[in-house]
């Protein structure tokens, strides 16, 4: 079973699995969609103290997420939304929920399956694996 500590280190993107149709959930428009296919980003995950950092990185943006397990914080979906989440460890995961409810439930969870990253994204019913290699 994998622990928090387990996720940490730098990652990079190997293959995806419907990953247009989970944008497509989103409301991310066709142009970015298919822009988006293209791209292989890179992944840095850090723990110091209790706060998580995670750093998304393609070649135009970096999106960074700074949290701690159980505290709310504002996060930017892929179409650009503002959402709040709160994030837990459950069951060698890491979760990311909504705080509010919301007609159609958005999750995103990490974990380390075979020694890959597997980033699983649910928007409603439509579920998307992102699964990444780690950098030597």
């Amino acid at each position: 079973m994998s622990t928090q500590v387990d996720l940490c280190g730098s990652w990079k993107l190997a293959r995806s699995e419907n990953f247009e149709e989970y944008l497509k959930g989103l409301g991310v428009g066709l142009a970015m969609r298919k822009a988006a296919t293209l791209l292989t980003p890179a992944c840095k995950v850090k723990l110091e103290d209790d706060e998580f950092t995670i750093e998304m990185q393609i070649p135009f943006n970096t999106h960074v997420q700074k949290f701690k397990l159980g505290e709310p914080f504002e996060d930017i979906s892929p179409n650009g939304a503002k959402r709040n989440v709160k994030a837990s460890f459950q069951d060698a995961k890491l979760i990311f929920n909504d705080v509010e409810e919301t007609d159609v439930p958005h999750i995103i969870t990490r974990e380390i399956i075979d020694g890959e990253m597997v980033m699983t994204c649910a928007i409603g019913d439509v579920v998307c694996k992102r699964i990444y290699k780690r950098c030597s």
